[in-house]
Order: C-alpha cells, then structure tokens, then sequence
C-alpha cells in the first residue's frame, strides 16, 4: 500500500514539473538563466550590483509563480451556430463558461479561430455564476476554418510564466462556395424518365426497340403474344439499354490555368453550381480535380469537400485527370471541364479520350472577358467571365 502511494506521489511530481517546465516561457528561462550566473559573479567576487540582480531574478521569479500557482478551472461549452455557411454569410457562436463548485478563479480565456487569436476576460466566477461571450467569424472566403480549442491562460504580467489549460475540443466552420441556380435541362440531361438510349440492345429494360424471333434461352416475359399469333411464330421484345443521366464534373486546380486566384473560386463555385443542380434532381454525380477524385456521401458533403479543394503548383495534363475519369466512371452521360483560361486546343484533346457517347462541354473561367461560345467538333466551349452569368452560359449550350 505504502509503495502504491509513493509511486502515485512520485507520478503527480513529475507530472507537475513536466507542466512547470513546459509553462516558463523563453523570457522566464533568460531571466532565471541571467539570475543565476548574477549570483555566481555576485558571490565569488563579492560585487553588491549582480547580488542585487539576482535578487531582483529571484524575486520576478518566485511573484510570477504565485500569480499562476492556482489553475483556472471553468466548465466552458463551444457552440457554432451553424456549421456551414455560404461565402459572406457570418459563422456565428458563442462560448458558455460556468464556475464549478468550489469556485473558479479569474483568467484570460483564449479563442483560436484560423490564424487569429480572440481574447477576453473573465472574473472569478462562483458556483452559480456563468459568462457568455457570442463572437462572429467574417467568411470573405471559401474554406475550413478551424475554430477552438477553448483555452484559459494565466500568465504574470512580465511574461515569464505562461500556464495554459484547454477546455474544449477544437471545431471546425465549413465555408461553402456560392452558388446560382442551374436547370438541369441545360446541363444536358433528358426530362423524360428512360435516361439516355445507347447502341445497345437488350431483352429487358423500358426503352422499347423492335420485336424478333424468339431464341431459346429468352425471358418468356418478353413474349409479345399479340404479335406471336399474328404471325404463327413466337415473338419477343427487344430493348434498348438506358443508362440514368450522369455528369462527369473534372475541375482543373492547376494554378498556371488561372490567371489570379479570384478565378479559380469562381471555377469551384461554378463546379458546385452545376454539380448541386444535378443532385437536386437525384442525378449521379462524379467529381475529379488533377488530385483525383472527390468522393462524397450526398450534396452537403460535396459542399463541405470543394472546401478543401486548393490550388497546386504542378499536376498532370488535362487529358490525362480526362481518361482517369473517363476510365474509372463507365457509366458517364455528360462531361463538363472547368477550367481558367485554358488552350482550347487541350480541350479538345482531352474531350477525345472520352467515349464518343458522352456529351461534353467545357467552361473556361476568367474575369474580364467577353462571354463567348465556340464549337471544336462536337466539344462546345463557353467562356464564363463572372459567376452570375453561368445560367446564361448554360441555357446558351442547349
């Protein structure tokens, strides 16, 4: 029993020094460190000025631990509003703090959200006693933005001691990209419930084909027995196959195809816009960018991806993310690339590695110009200058 109890002293004594050692800040070690070697000059060579300096250490030391010698213990709740918001929509929160039983002592509670740092102050609260403080977070930009831990810091006012207790489990404030609303008739997608209609034939689906002489080994279902007794032979049905409307999206995040980085938000943006409107309608989705594919669950989880989507430096061609896509989803109906001010003559190039059953389309990204339509082939490539005209562009390609 005795050892059990000097094991646990033993832990809680290094648990404090370990936490007494990381809370001296780099000012702290100087001054002790200056202190020190005052003391050994001090008294070697009997010269009053370093004594009196090393006191002066010894003194700013010893007040500066009494002043964070007690803990700030607080139950402090983070809450955001809404987790999501859309670019220039503020993300809204506030942090709850309650004084526990025995009290709660005063200190400075800290805040991180994003590269910055919030700080109040909150009194000595008793076990009854609660502050609210509400914070607003300005969303000038699509992105994560990482919000907490909630943290109380207690520190002397010379700086040379710096204790730090989190409170909290760190948050984060998805940013989506704006978006305008798209019909999906102009994404390319038939209104009518059979999908799109291939060379295929079948014996079973609902796009009806022509009717042929039975062969054994076909569904009896299939028999068209007013045609069977028409003729005196048996005959059966034959489809063609459908497959559900499917857009391929293949966002370029390559910096050197964006002339600034206003035009690469406006791509993702217009990527969201085109991908939303198909989900609306219950349409399948893919989405690639020159890192691969973007997989999600449902629309807010695409939302809440393209807000990680960033620039990079170096990538693969267009052609090459195109027949990755294109290979890896065999079910495609409609293509589209967003790009920047990408050279048509690539866009061709990566439109020809498509099957020639996929209709395909691109948007090329970049304020300033004209919008503009030109046809490759059979590739059609708009040039969208702003966001608000991407319903213009759109209804312009049907």
């Amino acid at each position: 029993m005795r050892g059990l109890k000097d094991a646990a002293v033993g832990l809680m004594r290094r648990v404090w020094r370990a936490e007494f050692v990381s809370a001296v800040t780099p000012l702290g070690w100087g001054v002790a460190g200056l202190g020190a070697v005052c003391a050994v000059i001090g008294w070697l060579w009997g010269w009053l000025e370093f004594r009196t300096l090393a006191f002066l250490a010894l003194a700013l030391v010893v007040v500066a631990v009494l002043l964070t010698l007690r803990r700030a213990i607080h139950d402090v709740t983070l809450e955001l509003h809404q987790p999501r918001v859309q670019v220039g929509e503020p993300g809204l929160g506030r942090v709850w703090i309650r004084g526990q039983r025995r009290g709660s002592s005063s200190a400075t509670i800290e805040l991180p959200v994003g590269r910055a740092v919030a700080r109040f102050r909150v009194a000595a609260l008793g076990a009854d006693d609660s502050h609210e403080e509400l914070f607003s977070i300005p969303t000038r930009r699509r992105g994560v933005v990482p919000v907490g831990p909630v943290r109380a810091v207690q520190a002397d006012p010379v700086g040379l001691i710096r204790r730090t207790r989190v409170f909290s489990e760190p948050m984060e404030l998805f940013v989506h990209p704006r978006m305008v609303p798209v019909e999906v008739a102009a994404i390319g997608f038939l209104k009518d419930v059979e999908g799109i209609t291939t060379a295929n034939l079948s014996s079973s689906d609902v796009s009806f084909h022509a009717l042929r002489d039975y062969v054994p080994g076909d569904d009896r279902r299939s028999v068209h027995w007013r045609a069977t007794a028409h003729t005196g032979r048996l005959m059966v049905r034959q489809f063609e196959e459908t497959m559900r409307a499917h857009l391929l999206l293949v966002l370029s995040n390559l910096r050197s195809d964006y002339a600034t980085e206003d035009d690469f938000e406006t791509a993702v943006s217009v990527a969201a816009s085109l991908a939303v409107a198909a989900l609306r309608e219950e349409r399948q989705v893919t989405l690639y960018t020159f890192e691969g594919l973007v997989a999600f669950p449902n629309t807010m989880g695409l939302l809440d991806e393209l807000c990680r989507v960033k620039l990079i430096d170096e990538g693969p061609a267009l052609s090459q993310v195109v027949l990755r896509a294109g290979h890896d989803t065999p079910g495609a109906s409609v293509a589209a690339f967003i790009t920047g001010d990408t050279d048509p003559t690539g866009l061709r190039a990566a439109q020809l590695t498509l099957p020639s059953q996929i209709r395909t389309f691109a948007l090329r990204v970049r304020a300033g110009m004209e919008m503009a339509r030109r046809q490759l082939g059979d590739l059609t490539v708009m040039d969208v200058p702003c966001l608000d005209q991407l319903s213009m562009v759109m209804r312009s390609i049907t």
